[in-house]
């Protein structure tokens, strides 16, 4: 009866120490067989932005002036971020109209004098940045960018009236440096006029690329 028991137990030894010889080979050859992928990882340089709040801006452009066809527009602005969503400006706009369609068609005398067909604006806004992004001028270079939308109110001078206007539209910006970037801003003015001897509500569309400085 031992010696059937020495036997078994010796015997289970075998076993296992044969188990544990054939699961070493099998367990370095699964190691060697794990493939690591070699990828090269191309360095990614952030632009790091100036910290300052404030932005002064200048541009021109075009503005339409219904009746008046479209003159050139000059325009400055001041604007101070009050976080990385919202901004506030103040803007100044200026423009001459030109001859109606009435003052070309007929000869007669003008309209309007010459200080009278000065477009001025000035006024504020609050500005909210809708979708902050990149540009890519190529595979891999890239710009940090900026959409945002903007309402606000002011003054309209021209044709000898001082009205009040209120300005909408949206914003594009992309930064070339950490503190200079460029823009193209496209701005609806509206504002009541009666130059034609009527009364009625005028819509001013301007479109201007400019240059904005942080400071």
């Amino acid at each position: 009866m031992e010696t059937r028991l020495q036997r078994l137990f010796l015997s289970a030894c075998l076993g296992t120490s044969l188990l544990f010889g054939l699961a070493a080979p099998i367990a370095a050859q699964e190691q060697s067989l794990k493939i690591e992928p070699q990828i090269e990882r191309d360095p990614v340089t952030q632009d790091k932005l100036d910290d300052e709040s404030f932005v002064f801006a200048v541009r021109g452009g075009l503005l339409s002036l219904n009746d008046f066809g479209s003159s050139g527009l000059a325009a400055a602005q001041l604007g101070y971020h009050i976080n990385e969503d919202f901004y506030v400006a103040f803007d100044y706009a200026k423009a001459k109209a030109g001859l109606t369609s009435f003052e070309k068609l007929s000869g007669a005398a003008p309209l309007l004098t010459d200080e009278q067909r000065q477009w001025q604006y000035y006024g504020a806004q609050l500005g909210y940045v809708l979708f902050p992004g990149e540009v890519f001028l190529t595979r891999n270079y890239a710009m940090n960018s900026a959409l945002s939308i903007f309402v606000g109110g002011g003054n309209v001078d021209f044709a000898g009236d001082n009205v009040f206007a209120i300005q909408a539209g949206s914003q594009f910006r992309v930064y070339l440096t950490d503190w200079i970037a460029a823009d193209l801003v496209l701005s609806d003015y509206v504002f009541e006029t009666s130059v034609l001897a009527e009364q009625k509500s005028q819509h001013s569309l301007s479109l201007a690329l400019g240059f904005a400085v942080y400071f």
